[in-house]
């Protein structure tokens, strides 16, 4: 579920139904993708409980565009910029490539978030370059990505999202269910 909380985008977690949770997602796919350029998000980060909030980009033709496993991220990837799929104060940088199937690829690094979930808002940002894409938290660098097979050289689309996954840490049973657990987006820039 998306709200409005004066000004700021809220993705809410949502219970459906018994055992049943929703998050929300945006995305700019079909609107707005762009290659190489400098990505910067403000956003809070709720307590991890089953469910996490993500900034990350998506090539348009997914991982595999016309089905292609080629080994490299040359032909598009999920770029999880930051996605809190741990409870204490840290989080993977992540690029996935290939598809979610047999040819699943990724690389990752685990990124040491101070106050992640204890400071209310948090700029995690990809200046992403078509030699060295650099993944920053607060300003500071927290991962540049220099292997050629792992840089996306197409058209990447930004999501920001919260999504209820089992791969997270905790229950989602036991997260609340009210602002504790709203992912909330101040603004999102890009500059090329």
């Amino acid at each position: 579920m998306i709200t409005s909380d004066g000004g700021n985008l809220a993705l809410d977690l949502t219970q459906l139904a018994a055992n049943q949770y929703a998050g929300g997602r945006v995305d700019t796919q079909g609107k707005y993708d762009y290659t190489h350029g400098t990505l910067e998000a403000r956003v809070h980060v709720p307590a991890t409980d089953g469910h996490i909030g993500a900034v990350w980009l998506q090539a348009d033709g997914g991982l595999t565009p016309g089905g292609v496993i080629d080994g490299t991220a040359r032909d598009g990837a999920e770029i999880d910029i930051m996605e809190s799929t741990y409870k204490a104060d840290k989080y993977p940088a992540t690029v996935i490539y290939d598809g979610y199937g047999s040819g699943y690829r990724s690389s990752s690094t685990v990124v040491n978030a101070p106050n992640l979930h204890g400071v209310w808002y948090h700029t995690f940002g990809l200046e992403w370059t078509p030699t060295s894409p650099t993944y920053l938290y607060d300003g500071a660098v927290v991962r540049t990505v220099t292997d050629p097979n792992l840089i996306s050289q197409v058209q990447e689309f930004p999501i920001l999202s919260h999504e209820v996954l089992a791969s997270s840490e905790g229950s989602v049973t036991a997260a609340p269910l009210d602002w504790h657990s709203t992912v909330y987006v101040d603004y999102v820039r890009i500059w090329q």
